[in-house]
């Protein structure tokens, strides 16, 4: 399954390559987008019933797990920086080869949109319902870095300046009480944006740049 997650809420488990909401996040230091994460991990819900996935990719990212049952996770790590983060915790990311645990699963969901409203900005690696900016990288959909600059200014003293992201912010949400100034920067040939149904950029020559007012 890909797309947002909570599209299939009656599964067991739900996986999905897009942060919209989740309960476990799989990563891999090496890759945002990775091909394999070379691990073992087993879900066990109180029911008795084990889900097992070895190998997988990225696809798999974010994990979303039946609240009305209780949850242990059992994982094996093959690759040394990869690893699994739940609420506030992470682990992995610095692993001996075969190490392994387990863990009872505490069942926080966490929400794209936490990850920066502050000034009235909010990311997410998705498109949400409403969005203003969606960033674009002609050479892939799932980018490691959108070579270019962005500062939005909120008007009232907040500016806030991204660079080099990847494409797990790849979609902007603005507040629209806010009057906004968005200054940009492009570094590379075939990336850009789209904002009010307008495309800017993706035939760039270097430091093209300009500024928009909402």
């Amino acid at each position: 399954m890909t797309g947002c997650l909570g599209d299939n809420d009656e599964q067991r488990i739900s996986f999905s390559d897009c942060a919209s909401a989740w309960h476990v996040e799989f990563f891999d230091l090496s890759s945002d987008s990775f091909s394999s994460w070379d691990g073992k991990v087993e879900f066990t819900d109180s029911n008795g019933d084990t889900d097992v996935f070895e190998s997988f990719s990225s696809d798999k990212k974010y994990v979303i797990l039946d609240e009305s049952l209780t949850w242990t996770l059992k994982y094996t790590f093959y690759e040394q920086d990869i690893g699994f983060i739940i609420g506030d915790t992470t682990y992995g990311g610095a692993n001996q080869y075969g190490e392994s645990g387990t863990i009872d699963v505490q069942l926080k969901r966490m929400y794209s949109d936490e990850s920066d409203n502050d000034g009235g900005i909010s990311y997410s690696s998705c498109a949400p319902e409403e969005w203003q900016i969606e960033f674009i990288d002609l050479s892939s959909d799932h980018y490691n870095s959108w070579e270019g600059q962005i500062a939005f200014d909120n008007g009232v003293g907040d500016v806030e300046v991204i660079e080099y992201f990847s494409s797990e912010i790849k979609y902007v949400t603005l507040d629209n009480s806010y009057s906004w100034t968005i200054n940009y920067t492009f570094y590379e040939h075939d990336i850009g944006f789209i904002f009010d149904g307008i495309t800017y950029g993706l035939n760039n020559q270097y430091g093209d740049s300009g500024t928009i007012r909402t």
